[in-house]
């Protein structure tokens, strides 16, 4: 690769981070300077359209102002590899179903059998106020979840919005750059990194744990590593980031289970969703036997 070539992969990476990172990270800014407009901004930068459309909209400018032409690693045809689309809508979110039973196994007493959140949140959905639930019923309802996550088509799609632009675009940029595994692992903290305002502001995590908020942005890069580590190898593998999308998507709706059946007496870096160390812990296994298994080019 030339000189010139070269150049323009790293003008390419710097325009795009530098789209994503200042309409994330300028409000976020202003909100630290002025904080009586952080319920706002929060508010702002949290809505699907903007946090998860941020990347799509850096590629299409980035590609418009760089003339890039080259063809996206981005196909809707997911049902031509079969391999990869079980692998996606199935290994994934079994894992991060073991690890939320992990949790539960380690702090039984984090167990809510009245369903308390599941009543405050959805009620207004038509959900019961007086809920008494079993292991067993706890554990359908979350076999349930999976079941759903593996077919949840329109979560893909809004999935994707982040993913065309962190797998189908930026990680064949920094794969020109360095070698797989480091553009990987990079890939992962950076889009890690652009959760920070929201970690800031309590999504995920919450406001009170250990180190807040800089503890849960850390930890949130980490779990991005981890989970970009499962994304990047079926996008390496197919060149295609509809896959990485159907992760995404899985992750972010049987992640909830947890969530509706805790007390939230524990430490939110702890679990039982996927963005706590133990949620994590049987998706990190995984990551770490694709990591070496990463395709070399």
């Amino acid at each position: 690769m030339n000189t010139s070539a070269k150049d323009m992969i790293t003008k390419r990476i710097f325009t795009f981070l530098s789209i994503v990172f200042g309409i994330l990270y300028i409000p976020w800014i202003i909100g630290m300077i002025l904080p009586g407009l952080g319920e706002t901004i929060y508010a702002i930068i949290r809505f699907p359209v903007v946090f998860m459309g941020t990347p799509a909209l850096a590629v299409f400018i980035t590609r418009k102002r760089t003339k890039d032409v080259t063809p996206l690693n981005f196909c809707a045809k997911i049902f031509q590899n079969k391999k990869a689309l079980l692998f996606s809508t199935l290994l994934p979110g079994a894992a991060i179903f073991l690890g939320t039973v992990l949790f539960f196994l380690i702090f039984p007493e984090d167990l809510d059998f009245q369903g308390r959140y599941i009543s405050q949140t959805y009620g207004a959905f038509g959900a019961p106020q007086d809920i008494h639930l079993t292991i067993g019923s706890m554990f359908l309802m979350g076999l349930i979840v999976y079941a759903v996550s593996a077919v949840s088509l329109p979560i893909w799609y809004i999935a994707l919005g982040e993913d065309i632009g962190w797998q189908g675009y930026m990680l064949p940029l920094l794969c020109k750059k360095m070698s797989v595994r480091c553009a990987v692992i990079l890939n992962g903290a950076l889009w890690g990194l652009a959760h920070a305002p929201l970690i800031y502001y309590g999504m995920n995590y919450g406001t009170d744990y250990l180190g807040a908020p800089y503890t849960g942005i850390l930890m949130m890069v980490f779990v991005t590593i981890v989970l970009g580590i499962w994304m990047s190898f079926i996008t390496l593998k197919t060149k295609n980031c509809m896959y990485a999308a159907i992760i995404h998507g899985a992750a972010d709706i049987i992640g909830e289970v947890g969530t509706w059946i805790s007390l939230s007496a524990k430490s939110s870096l702890l679990g039982p969703t996927p963005t706590g160390i133990i949620g994590l812990s049987v998706l990190l296994i995984g990551a770490i036997v694709l990591f070496f298994s990463l395709p070399k080019q």
